[in-house]
This record gives structure tokens, C-alpha cells and sequence, in this order.
């Protein structure tokens, strides 16, 4: 039972923390670029760029595909894929 409040009470959070968020422009390639790039580094990356992530999700990116769910980020490469024309 405490996990199941526990996880309502992640949720109620991770609403709460989008609607406080500022509006920040769309991320620009260089940016996703640079986020990816850092992921592979094992780099954690800011809450903001967490947020920002989170709401853009999906991200595709020629061979990139970004995804962001609760503060948890996949990236794939799919390479010799643009996957902007799939």
C-alpha cells in the first residue's frame, strides 16, 4: 500500500513541477546535440533541461530518437536512419 501511495504522490509531484515550470523555448539541435552528448558522458543533466526534455518528448533528430518520462531519458541511435523522414 506504501508504494502505491508513493508512486501517486511522484506523480502529483512530477505534475506540480511542469505546471511551475517557466515556458523555455523549444531545444534547439545544438542543444539536443549537446544533451546527448553529455548522456553518453554519464553527465547528469539539470532539472531544467529535465523539464525541458520532458515536455518536447518525443525528440527526433536525424538518427536520434529522445525520449523523456518522470526524469528518466532514452536515447537511441539508429544509425544510417534519418528518422525525421520515417
Amino acid at each position: 500500500m506504501a508504494t502505491s501511495i508513493r508512486r501517486r504522490l511522484n506523480a502529483l509531484e512530477t505534475i506540480l513541477a511542469l505546471s511551475l515550470t517557466p515556458n523555455y523555448p523549444p531545444l534547439t539541435p545544438a542543444e539536443v546535440d549537446a544533451i546527448a552528448l553529455r548522456l553518453q558522458r554519464d553527465e547528469t543533466l539539470t532539472r531544467i533541461e529535465l523539464d525541458r526534455l520532458e515536455r518536447q518528448s518525443p525528440i527526433v533528430q536525424g538518427e536520434l530518437l529522445m525520449t523523456c518520462d518522470r526524469g528518466h531519458v532514452n536515447v537511441k541511435r539508429y544509425i544510417g536512419i534519418d528518422l525525421a523522414q520515417v
